[in-house]
């Protein structure tokens, strides 16, 4: 086999190790947040979703609230990771997307918990 032929199978390795890098660092900082802001919320349940004005529009227990981006996220990049190795052919799109779900989802991850924060201090009988 020739040096370019395998720096050719080389390539989407080197590629998948660095999602799978991108994902580690993604998931250890929604951790990071859902530890960090988790000790700021102190009610038992806390808002998932807001409406139209600006008011909760459906609650979970605490502890899915704070841990359920990390779910999400880890699950959608896994099925995305599976995928781009069963189809190779789709492999940028499937990383670009897979790449897209973890940081979208780490800049709404910590929005939502300093709103649900925010939301506590505004209604301290929750």
């Amino acid at each position: 086999m020739s040096a370019a032929t395998r720096q050719m199978n080389s390539a989407p390795s080197d590629v998948i190790a660095a999602t799978l890098i991108a994902l580690a660092v993604g998931l250890a900082f929604i951790a990071g947040c859902a530890v960090y802001y988790g000790r700021q919320i102190t009610s038992r349940r806390i808002p998932m979703q807001w409406g139209t004005d600006g008011q909760p529009a459906w609650f979970a227990p605490r502890l899915i609230g704070l841990w359920f981006s990390f779910g999400v996220t880890a699950a959608l990049s896994a099925f995305l990771l599976v995928l781009a190795l069963h189809d190779p052919q789709k492999l940028t799109a499937l990383i670009v997307a897979t790449v897209s779900v973890i940081g979208t989802n780490m800049w709404v991850h910590v929005y939502h918990l300093k709103r649900v924060i925010r939301w506590q201090s505004e209604v301290p009988a929750n």
